[in-house]
């Protein structure tokens, strides 16, 4: 069950916009999180030999397009759980997610319908363009862990 609630968090905050100061996180990504997913992220970086000075960078607006850095953000959808049968990412989840949250749910579920008809290209594209598109549409909800 956390790591489902993990997982929705981890797609909701995966990429930053450039206009948006995304150093800091959304104030319902607790340290509790951030500690369960250690040992997730430590894998995927591990997996995808993404540098950390790339994580970092999209976390303060900037988008590297490392294929390190898309497959790692696929990775973390894979570890989560999000990713459905055709190999792509499984909205249920998220939205699952914020349905507790109400003050957000409308602009997240704008966010992954736009988002998911733009997101194309193999596994690690389609993470990386769904994340950043998501991350303009709904900065109050991103953050890539």
């Amino acid at each position: 069950m956390k790591y489902s609630i993990l997982l929705s968090l981890l797609i909701t905050c995966l990429i930053c916009s450039p206009s948006v100061h995304c150093g800091t996180r959304p104030s319902f990504v607790s340290d509790e999180m951030i500690a369960t997913a250690a040992s997730v992220v430590n894998a995927c970086q591990t997996q995808t030999g993404v540098a950390t000075v790339d994580i970092e960078a999209v976390r303060n607006g900037q988008w590297p397009e490392t294929r390190q850095l898309k497959c790692y953000m696929y990775c973390l959808w894979e570890q989560f759980g999000l990713v459905d049968d055709k190999r792509e990412l499984s909205l249920n989840g998220m939205l699952t997610f914020f349905q507790r949250i109400p003050a957000y749910r409308a602009e997240v579920q704008k966010a992954i319908s736009e988002c998911k008809g733009i997101a194309k290209g193999d596994n690690c594209e389609y993470a990386y363009r769904f994340n950043k598109c998501y991350a303009e549409l709904s900065p109050r909800t991103y953050y890539l862990f």
